[in-house]
């Protein structure tokens, strides 16, 4: 028989378990299509980069605008996000952040058929800073 202080010790341990589940399944529902819409974002954005020579100084979202200009809805899954991009030697990595720019959730090279970096898995949030360098993940 479980005495009282068992039995609350036990309704707690539950009760975070299955918050935690919850709180993992509800990350994967949101940020697994959203890896699959990067990787086809950055592999647009490679592709803008590497045969259409944009300005060296072209800003981010021009970047973004440009490479998808043949189908604008590739940005759409991204409108509560921050994405940035590191344009280098005729690479590209795109990084999304959250909507704060504060900390990082996916990494990718267009380079690669698969996603990067899943970012949002770890347990301390990463920065919302480039950790890939075209010139090495994409020279492989």
């Amino acid at each position: 028989m479980l005495h009282i202080s068992q039995m609350i010790t036990l309704c707690f341990v539950a009760s975070i378990t299955i918050g935690c589940t919850i709180g993992i399944a509800d990350d994967s529902e949101r940020m697994l299509p959203l890896s699959s819409a990067l990787t086809k974002l950055s592999a647009t954005v490679e592709s803008t980069v590497r045969y259409k020579n944009p300005p060296a100084d072209i800003s981010d979202s021009e970047l973004l605008i440009l490479s998808t200009k043949h189908d604008p809805r590739i940005l759409e899954p991204f409108s509560d996000y921050t994405v940035r991009v590191l344009n280098q030697d005729r690479h590209a990595v795109v990084l999304v952040c959250g909507k704060d720019g504060k900390y990082a959730l996916l990494e990718d090279a267009g380079c690669s058929p698969e996603l990067d970096k899943h970012l949002w898995k770890e347990q301390q949030p990463p920065p919302c800073q480039f950790s890939l360098s075209p010139s090495i993940i994409c020279n492989k």
